[in-house]
């Protein structure tokens, strides 16, 4: 694997927007075994169990840091976070597709985005992580 370290040149940023030509590529990692914990530092995180089964996610190192979890799995995985504004404790997948983007905001992770990833007739949602 070839790794490159990204340094903004002033001539690429306007009005504070980095631009970036030619794709972007997070790293990530794939978890399949019950318990396993989400690693923080590396951005995106996919689920392929193969059986009901559990995740943990740690307290982010810095506000503003987004985690990325991606089923690829039709079983049940739930992922218990650190810590998570709102009401909720869990977030589960359930279908391979579904997406949940999360952002640390200092104390707990906020969920940013929720993805369903099946097919469903139009201007309608088969499904979505579930909180719990």
């Amino acid at each position: 694997m070839h790794t490159t370290d990204l340094r903004v040149a002033e001539d690429l940023i306007t009005g504070g927007v980095a631009r970036i030509e030619g794709g972007l590529r997070l790293g990530s990692e794939t978890k399949t075994e019950n318990a396993d914990a989400l690693s923080v530092d590396i951005p995106l995180s996919i689920l392929g169990h193969d059986g009901d089964e559990a995740v943990t996610l740690a307290a982010g190192s810095y506000v503003g840091q987004v985690k990325i979890i991606l089923s690829n799995t039709n079983n049940t995985v739930t992922c218990t976070p650190s810590a998570l504004a709102g009401a909720s404790t869990t977030i589960a997948t359930t279908n391979i597709g579904e997406v949940y983007i999360l952002i640390w905001g200092g104390a707990a992770w906020f969920i940013a985005s929720r993805c369903g990833g099946g097919n469903a007739a139009a201007n309608a949602v088969l499904t979505m992580p579930v909180l719990a």
